[in-house]
């Protein structure tokens, strides 16, 4: 542990694992727990699920679970150190320095070179667009009127089309042709015999993480050639599914709404325009971990992107993101199929502004495409059109928001409003049911996280967590069993270290808190197992007996070690020695 256990939970106790995990999904109360979308895998009907009780999560669909810091761990791809030192700044709870691992020290370290790699490399492409070389990128500029100051903002660069230019740069600076290649920035040759720039000739966006730092870059090609655009590779410091461009300016305008744009030019012309509070997605399709990352900064967006099809469909496709990670969305288009740096250019910042006051609800949009689609004049085209409005409208949580568009269908198609709310319930009441039969098959998905995990006996499995669980619910229990078993009768490893730290915490605290439990263990694997111990248990009936359950988990236990033993004895005797302990533990009683 780097940090003192004590501080651990201090801070644990201090972030409330529901408000975290609401800043990162919507959830609804149900009964005791709360559920929503679960983040770590695709799904329509909710299985995430939230103890605020235990403080703990874990999915029924996927078996992601955890605590707080194991949610903060999956949620922002950080290690358990980073986690504490988001939720202590969260919680306004100072840190001591940690005492870092000899590996985590190598990776800080890693970051480092990264981070002064990738700044020497923005000087050095910048420099280059200044130079003679630069030439025709700063004629591309002018032409896209973009003010020198500006470009100097984003620190837009130029690479040279040269195979070795910085490559040859960064080596005079004294960087590792190693650390060179973990970058991305440099690639080597096919045929094994050097290294060459991975961008040449291109047009250069520096791409800033959220506290400003470069972070990786895209290229516009200048000359012919493909791709047009090119992004650095994913790298310990740059992921095309978290970054968006733009954020670390966007961030700084702090404003609550965001404007969503397609590209890096789109990006940079409403910000000239004089709106700071946009940003861009890098080449990809706009994501949950984008919306995750947007989530930090914004809780209202603006989705901006190209009339044309390809822009309209990418626009659906981000809508449903974005709502079911909990904002405000409105949408927008520029007229005539331009994107937004032609419309600026055209018709100014007042006009621009204009398109944003008069963004539509995102209901309205999805209707208003699903409505091209139809001839409403034709009765069957009618029908469709409303059966297909009435499954988005199911979507909204307001009832005055589903009766306004719900009434707003109905005048397009001249179908009853009451028909339309018919069918908004029974598509409703279709949802709960799944939800509920989601919840009564919990057993059978829980059965999935073992496929793909070391092969263990389910049986033997059961008996750990059984036995885990009741050693937590009741100190006599533990007590008894710390006399009858030892650490090495549990054959999964965390189970055992699970073992001996509730120990500590009954000697310590008096009790078993789950979430404390789990924050004995950093890695997210060991979280997972830890949670299962409480998420995965079954209600006991009304005839079940706890005297009789132990004693059978133990010899469970007991019996598969000898097994153990068994298999790898190299005598007579000892195999002899082996079938008498198997006899005598048949006659194995435990009075709770």
């Amino acid at each position: 542990m780097r940090y003192p256990r004590e501080l651990i939970e201090e801070i644990r106790m201090q972030n409330d694992i529901v408000d975290v995990i609401s800043q990162y999904v919507p959830l609804k109360q149900k009964g005791s727990s709360y559920f929503g979308l679960c983040p770590f895998h695709h799904e329509k009907t909710p299985s995430f699920s939230v103890n605020s009780e235990k403080q703990f999560y874990y999915c029924f669909g996927c078996g992601a679970s955890g605590n707080v810091y194991g949610f903060l761990m999956e949620m922002e791809n950080c290690d358990f150190p980073e986690a504490v030192k988001k939720l202590a700044e969260r919680a306004n709870i100072p840190l001591p320095e940690p005492q870092m691992t000899g590996q985590a020290l190598a990776m800080e370290r890693l970051k480092t070179r990264l981070f002064e790699m990738h700044r020497a490399a923005g000087r050095f492409y910048y420099d280059t667009l200044q130079s003679d070389e630069g030439v025709p990128a700063r004629a591309y500029l002018e032409r896209r009127q973009l003010k020198p100051n500006l470009a100097r903002k984003f620190g837009i660069g130029y690479s040279p089309d040269r195979r070795h230019a910085l490559f040859d740069h960064l080596k005079g600076l004294g960087y590792s042709v190693e650390d060179m290649v973990k970058s991305g920035l440099v690639i080597p040759d096919k045929e094994g015999s050097g290294y060459h720039d991975r961008f040449r000739g291109r047009l250069m966006f520096p791409i800033f993480d959220a506290q400003g730092r470069v972070v990786g870059f895209g290229g516009r090609i200048l000359s012919k050639g493909e791709p047009k655009y090119l992004n650095s590779p994913e790298t310990v410091l740059f992921s095309k599914s978290r970054n968006l461009y733009g954020l670390n300016f966007a961030k700084a305008a702090r404003k609550k709404e965001l404007i969503l744009v397609e590209g890096y030019m789109d990006m940079i012309s409403v910000y000239q325009a004089g709106f700071h509070n946009v940003v861009a997605s890098l080449g990809t399709a706009f994501n949950r971990e984008h919306a995750m990352t947007l989530k930090k900064y914004a809780e209202d967006v603006i989705l901006l992107y190209d009339s044309d099809e390809a822009g309209t469909n990418a626009a659906l496709r981000a809508i449903p993101v974005l709502v079911e990670n909990g904002f405000h969305v409105r949408v927008t288009q520029v007229p005539d199929g331009k994107d937004p740096d032609e419309f600026i250019k055209q018709n100014g910042s007042a006009e621009f502004s204009k398109l944003l006051v008069n963004a539509v609800h995102y209901i309205s949009f999805q209707i208003a495409c699903i409505r091209r689609k139809y001839a409403l004049d034709n009765p069957e085209h009618r029908v469709r059109f409303a059966t297909e409005a009435a499954q988005i409208l199911t979507k909204l949580e307001s009832d005055i928001e589903r009766d306004v568009y719900t009434a707003e269908v109905s005048r397009m198609t001249g179908v009853e409003e009451s028909a339309i709310q018919n069918e908004i319930r029974k598509l409703r009441r279709k949802e709960d049911e799944a939800f509920q039969q989601e919840a009564q098959k919990r057993q059978i998905q829980m059965q999935r996280q073992y496929g793909g995990r070391e092969k263990e006996d389910k049986g033997l499995l059961d008996a750990q967590k059984s036995l885990l669980y009741f050693s937590a619910s009741h100190r006599h229990i533990y007590e008894i069993l710390q006399k009858v078993l030892d650490k090495d009768d549990f054959p999964t490893e965390v189970y055992g270290k699970a073992f001996e730290a509730m120990g500590t915490l009954w000697e310590e605290a008096g009790n078993v808190f789950p979430a404390e439990l789990i924050s004995f263990f950093e890695e997210g694997e060991a979280q997972r197992r830890v949670t299962e111990i409480f998420a995965a248990q079954p209600p006991a009936d009304d005839g079940f007996d706890l005297q009789k359950a132990v004693n059978e988990a133990a010899k469970v236990l007991k019996r598969a070690k000898i097994d153990r033993k068994t298999a790898q004895a190299s005598t007579v005797e000892e195999i002899q020695q082996l079938v008498e302990e198997k006899r005598k533990l048949e006659a194995l009683h435990i009075t709770i």
